[in-house]
């Protein structure tokens, strides 16, 4: 055998070669699939209709918490049919603010909710019934829910289903609001007023009371943002920094060019400027 015919034979591999070879097969693959995934994660904020739920006690109360997050005023607003259940002291709708049921990201959505309490805040042991209690007592200007009323649950129960894959403890992208830097200028209520005049009264009105629904059901088809009607003073939104950080993120909402940072700051400052139910921050 000449020394090129040498240089070109093959040996077949052996057991240890086989080996070794499948284990770089499957490395190759292993980092082909991480690249592909690598970035990907799943859609947390869509497939929560409770009406795809089978019937059952469970599944009604998880559909009755949505429709009291949408449907607020119907159930517990000062309307309501049983004056027990009237526990909101206006007709705002929960997803007012938590826009979609809960399921707009960067709206304050519920789908890290559930996973992420009991929490710290302010060296406080803060509670998911309390929370909600807060929003009761502040935001919708009434009462809080005793802690196993039907209502209580069947909220808990929705933020749970909303929440249902969502990490332990770790507050998936979309939640909360998106951050929003300081404004250029100092926020003013005056230039806040001429942004709103232009962006925000086509559907607010001009007196900033919002429109009701039509006939005789109670709520808002959009809620006012001052006035007997609203949310307190002690209320989040009643917060410029994060009124101002809802506005730039989610108005206005039909359409209409978003607002500027700046703008966004002032119109939060023309909100805060408003007449509204006082309360107090309470603990």
């Amino acid at each position: 055998m000449t020394v090129t015919q040498a240089a070109g034979a093959r040996r077949p591999l052996g057991r240890d070669g086989l080996i070794a070879v499948g284990l770089v097969l499957a490395l190759a693959i292993g980092v082909a699939t991480g690249y592909f995934l690598w970035g990907r994660q799943p859609d947390w904020f869509a497939g929560h209709d409770p009406n795809t739920l089978p019937a059952g006690a469970e599944y009604d109360l998880i559909r009755f918490g949505r429709d009291l997050v949408v449907n607020t005023p119907a159930h517990i607003g000062p309307a309501a049919a049983s004056p027990e259940a009237r526990y909101a002291g206006n007709n705002l709708a929960c997803t007012n603010c938590h826009i979609n049921a809960g399921l707009k990201p960067f709206a304050a959505p519920f789908v890290s909710t559930f996973t992420s309490y009991p929490l710290v805040v302010d060296d406080r042991f803060l509670t998911l019934v309390a929370r909600i209690n807060g929003c009761m007592t502040r935001s919708m200007n009434g009462k809080a829910f005793p802690d196993h009323s039907r209502e209580m649950d069947a909220i808990v129960s929705y933020i749970k289903f909303v929440g249902k894959g969502a990490p332990q403890d770790v507050r998936v992208e979309g939640m909360g609001l998106k951050v929003l830097k300081s404004a250029e200028q100092t926020p003013s209520a005056a230039r806040g007023t001429a942004v709103y005049a232009t962006a925000c009264a086509r559907c607010h009105g001009d007196d900033g009371l919002g429109q009701q629904k039509p006939g005789t059901e109670p709520g808002y088809l959009v809620p006012p943002l001052w006035g007997s009607d609203s949310f307190s003073s002690a209320a989040g939104m009643n917060q410029p920094a994060i009124a101002a950080a809802f506005i730039r993120a989610k108005m206005p909402y039909y359409g209409m060019p978003e607002l500027s940072r700046q703008q966004a700051w002032d119109v939060a400052a023309l909100l805060a400027s408003k007449p509204r139910p006082q309360h107090s921050p309470g603990p």
